[in-house]
């Protein structure tokens, strides 16, 4: 049994089979992926890593397993939540969930043999099963339990993924305290001792299910509440969508304009060792310090140096859906919300050039980007279902109805909204105020004059 020393929890303890996952180059190599990408860029203290996070999902998963599945007959189920804890993250690439994007962007189903939405979990699964330091750990038994739970695939029971994995999961758990204690806010604080304490289960047929019991009802508030205003002040704070765009704008020119070789590599996903290899050859600083220094002169360089510079393109344009005037037809709404979607892109591609257009900027510099700010109320369900509730009769009821606080909210409350990101020079704040005001004269009047025609793409 070992010890490590953390921030937030104080000492995590180890078996030695999880030390010695820990010590292999293939978690290291975790310390070199920052949890929040360019965060520190807006908090400077934001340097923590997908390694220290791995390590509080391992600290709280224990503490639900040993709730949910106690006795010496789940000792091997608590044991396999564990490994999948700590290895949950392990597929990340360089700038953690930015690398997702493009890996989807440019690994076709046909080489990932599966959706490419499921790249990211695909590599994870991959180096589960096939890792050689990981092997000489882990039986094959294992390592097929471990991947299964985290794909909630061949899981013995639901609540083992959802420990992991699920509405009020460890990850969940772990991010929001940490990300909060190193970007130095308070968003992101909830009771998580009395949330843990009230972490029940419910049958469903022969399964069972994460849920809270009815006493912990304020506490996981607190956790929903909390999740909400880490995503609004931190992780949709104005530098970090700036940030992200750009790091996703560099690697797509890099790979598609400047055909930069090693980047095609490393972006195009293949199920073979050799890209496994090369993979986790690369992280953040490695990449960084690549297109800023060793490659030629081109798009990516020039915006991977303006990251690396903090010489950061500006949110030149950007407007709540709601507040669009009504001028502006339904069809152009339409493509404005949906912007990122694959289909869009050569409409995206024209109306970028004319932003361009109008700014004097090369149209590769101009970065256009539509998302929502869910209400609190949505947020609550996350993408992997809807919090449970055991009510003091014993019955199962959802989170919305039973928290007084979350009934009286209106979920339709939500904003979309409608942004342009683009370099932007100007002498003093007054300058800066005169240019955004005539930009956005000028990008209203273009979206108002987009004609139906143009949409038919």
């Amino acid at each position: 049994m070992s010890e490590i020393r953390d921030p937030i929890y104080g000492f995590i303890k180890l078996q030695d089979s999880e030390l010695g996952i820990i010590n292999s180059s293939l978690f290291q190599r975790l310390r070199r992926i920052r949890q929040l990408a360019l965060e520190n860029l807006v908090y400077p203290g934001a340097q923590h890593t997908r390694f220290g996070h791995s390590l509080g999902v391992l600290y709280i998963a224990s503490i639900m397993a040993e709730n949910l599945l106690p006795g010496q007959d789940n000792e091997e189920k608590r044991r396999i939540i564990r490994f999948a804890a700590l290895l949950h993250d392990i597929g990340h690439g360089p700038f953690s969930h930015i690398s997702e994007e493009v890996l989807e962007t440019y690994s076709s189903p046909s080489e990932s043999g599966e959706d490419t939405g499921k790249v990211h979990e695909k590599i994870t699964r991959d180096l589960i099963n096939h890792d050689k330091e990981l092997s000489r750990i882990l039986g094959p038994d294992q390592r097929s339990q471990i991947a299964g739970l985290l794909s909630g695939e061949n899981v013995e029971l639901s609540l083992m993924k959802e420990t992991v994995s699920g509405p009020i999961d460890a990850d969940k758990q772990d991010y929001l305290l940490r990300d909060s204690h190193y970007c130095g806010v308070k968003y992101g604080v909830y009771d998580l001792h009395r949330l843990l304490n009230t972490i029940t289960d419910y049958s469903e047929g022969e399964d069972r299910h994460i849920a809270i019991k009815f006493d912990g009802i304020n506490a996981l508030e607190q956790f929903v509440l909390a999740k909400y205003y880490m995503t609004t002040q931190v992780y949709r704070h104005k530098i970090r969508l700036v940030t992200d765009a750009m790091i996703v704008r560099g690697i797509e020119l890099g790979i598609e304009r400047d055909e930069i070789a090693w980047l095609q590599k490393l972006f195009r996903y293949s199920p073979t060792e050799e890209y496994l290899e090369n993979y986790l050859s690369w992280y953040d600083e490695r990449l960084m310090a690549a297109i800023v220094y060793d490659s030629k002169d081109g798009f990516a360089k020039d915006i991977f140096s303006r990251l690396h510079a903090r010489n950061l393109f500006k949110t030149v344009f950007s407007i709540k859906f709601r507040e669009l005037p009504e001028n502006i037809a339904p069809q152009t709404k339409a493509l404005m919300s949906d912007i990122r979607k694959k289909e869009n892109k050569k409409m995206l591609d024209k109306i970028s050039g004319n932003i361009a257009k109008l700014l004097g900027t090369p149209p590769e510099f101009v970065i256009v980007n539509a998302f929502t700010l869910k209400s609190v109320k949505e947020m609550s369900r996350n993408s992997e279902g809807v919090i449970m509730i055991i009510k003091k009769d014993g019955r199962p009821s959802s989170f919305e109805q039973e928290s007084t606080i979350f009934t009286a909210i209106d979920e339709k409350i939500n904003d979309k909204l409608f942004e342009v990101y683009a370099p932007l020079d100007y002498l003093n704040n007054l300058d800066k105020s005169k240019k955004l005001e005539k930009i956005d004269e000028q990008i209203l009047n273009y979206l108002s004059t987009l004609k139906e025609a143009e949409h038919e793409h």
